[in-house]
């Protein structure tokens, strides 16, 4: 990534790289209830999802990771049928279970 790239005041570069899944997760904005969402893809730090039913942005949900378990997380951001979720404690990549389809980690913010 090259740091002294401009960007809008709006956009942050990320952290840490992008592995593209295509999985298929279950998501529960609370206890009472769960959604299925197709994982498009995910990082130590957060994942990207298509999602059928609007999560309000800033919820707190649970994701089930194959090989973690649930994680906590927050959603960020919700357009059309896409969302993002930031992990409250960062997930070990090593341990997960979902199939990585063959890109390079994603460097664009």
């Amino acid at each position: 990534m090259e740091s002294d790239r401009e960007m809008p005041g709006h956009f942050r570069e990320r952290r840490v790289g992008r592995t593209k899944v295509s999985a298929i997760a279950q998501l529960r904005p609370t206890a009472c209830y769960s959604v299925e969402v197709r994982i498009r893809d995910v990082s130590q730090c957060g994942f990207m999802a298509e999602c059928c039913e609007p999560i309000a942005i800033g919820s707190s949900v649970a994701l089930d990771v194959p090989g973690i378990g649930e994680v906590q997380a927050q959603v960020r951001w919700q357009i059309g049928g896409r969302m993002g979720g930031m992990f409250l404690n960062p997930i070990s990549l090593d341990r997960c279970e979902w199939i990585a389809v063959r890109t390079e980690p994603s460097e664009v913010a």
